[in-house]
């Protein structure tokens, strides 16, 4: 108030203010970068703002996977990024220099005393948990899939059949993930889970992804 006072008194005031309109249009400037600041931060943190459905397909997807009620899991970060490329957002390791832009976000999700990585497309619908975690824990529905097939192949109980290991990892390709014993270098991950069942006295192993829907037992395997 006070500065725009002494600005408009310096244009009729003798040559000794010719600085004072300098010193106002400073003060105009500094405004204005100040206020595009503002607008920079306020557009991040608009594109930091994961939408709600978003929000609760990963945690449900957390949940699903660690076996913990969505309600004791929390979202810690969230970062607006642009993948450079499919494999990038696949968390690959090794990823070839090819800009295929994927926008999307990187989310944080405490599970227990874990931090879980997630990368997630704008649309919300891929959404992918860092391979190298591990929560080792088989999700109930899968275990009661694996066992039923186990018993379908064994001929034996349900009941009298036990899983003794499973391990959440993350299968290059198909190929692999089918026990392929000669496989291309190709990189198509398949995430789920490598389960170990005891049938009398051998251990069956089953490949089986995230979703339960493709179980698949070595075919070194000898039925009894």
């Amino acid at each position: 108030m006070i500065m725009n006072f002494i600005c408009r008194l310096s244009l009729l005031l003798p040559i000794t203010f010719y600085l004072l309109p300098v010193v106002c249009n400073l003060g105009v400037n500094e405004n204005n970068t100040f206020a595009n600041a503002q607008n920079i931060e306020q557009l991040q943190l608009n594109q930091n703002t994961l939408p709600k459905s978003i929000s609760q397909a990963v945690l449900r997807d957390a949940s699903r996977v660690s076996g913990v009620k969505v309600s004791n899991l929390q979202i810690t970060q969230v970062t607006s990024t642009i993948f450079s490329n499919p494999c990038n957002f696949q968390f690959g390791e090794v990823c070839t220099r090819e800009y295929n832009p994927i926008p999307g976000w990187i989310v944080i999700v405490q599970v227990k005393e874990q931090s879980w990585t997630y990368h997630v497309n704008k649309s919300g619908s891929q959404i992918l948990l860092d391979p190298k975690i591990s929560s080792n824990q088989l999700p109930k529905k899968i275990a009661n899939a694996v066992l039923s097939n186990a018993s379908k192949r064994s001929g034996l109980a349900v009941n009298s059949l036990k899983i003794t290991q499973s391990i959440q990892k993350t299968f290059s390709n198909s190929c692999v993930f089918n026990f392929g014993e000669v496989c291309t270098q190709i990189f198509d991950p398949i995430s789920g889970w490598e389960v170990i069942v005891k049938v009398k006295s051998q251990f069956w192993t089953y490949h089986v992804d995230i979703t339960g829907t493709r179980i698949v037992l070595d075919p070194q395997i000898t039925k009894i």
